[in-house]
């Protein structure tokens, strides 16, 4: 591996922990700036694999569509938002949640032997192969995923109209 390499990957995982404001911010809409920060973070350590056409799709696709979807899903909502108070049970439980869930993470990692292979040649990654994958192979996932955010917007707009009615 060059120094090159290294740097650039360094450089793109750092933008990718730079998304971590879609977890710490406060607002809504900077939590939804953060995760597409970390999804172009993503983009750019696929491109460092050498998959270009992913890197493409993760842009248009996860960027381009899925978070501007959330932005219309947050605007549809925004007269939900109110500043609650957080007791200090919650704040705990949910430290303890995000620890646990961490330290399993990475006692999985660490334990799992991972087979080092040669990096697949470039025809596996062609857009025809990866097409014919999404419509056999992964079919499923991406039509429940679509699914998700379907129900995910209805429910923002159904739940808007009743605040709306309320007042």
């Amino acid at each position: 591996m060059t120094a090159e390499t290294i740097t650039l990957f360094l450089m793109v995982a750092l933008i990718t922990t730079g998304g971590s404001m879609a977890a710490f911010a406060h607002n809504v809409l900077y939590c939804i700036i953060g995760l597409g920060v970390a999804l172009l973070g993503a983009a750019g350590l696929f491109l460092n694999l050498g998959a270009p056409f992913v890197a493409a799709m993760q842009i248009l696709i996860y960027i381009g569509g899925i978070s501007i979807a959330m932005v219309f899903a947050m605007m549809l909502s925004v007269s939900l938002a109110k500043r609650r108070k957080h007791s200090l049970f919650k704040w705990l439980s949910a430290a303890l949640c995000g620890l646990l869930f961490f330290a399993t993470t990475g006692y999985l990692i660490v334990k799992t032997p991972f087979a080092v292979h040669e990096p697949a040649p470039p025809e596996m990654w062609g857009p025809d192969r990866i097409g014919h994958s999404f419509l056999t192979t992964y079919n499923l996932v991406f039509e429940g995923l679509s699914l998700v955010l379907l129900l995910a917007i209805i429910g923002a707009v159904i739940v808007a109209k009743r605040e709306a009615k309320a007042k």
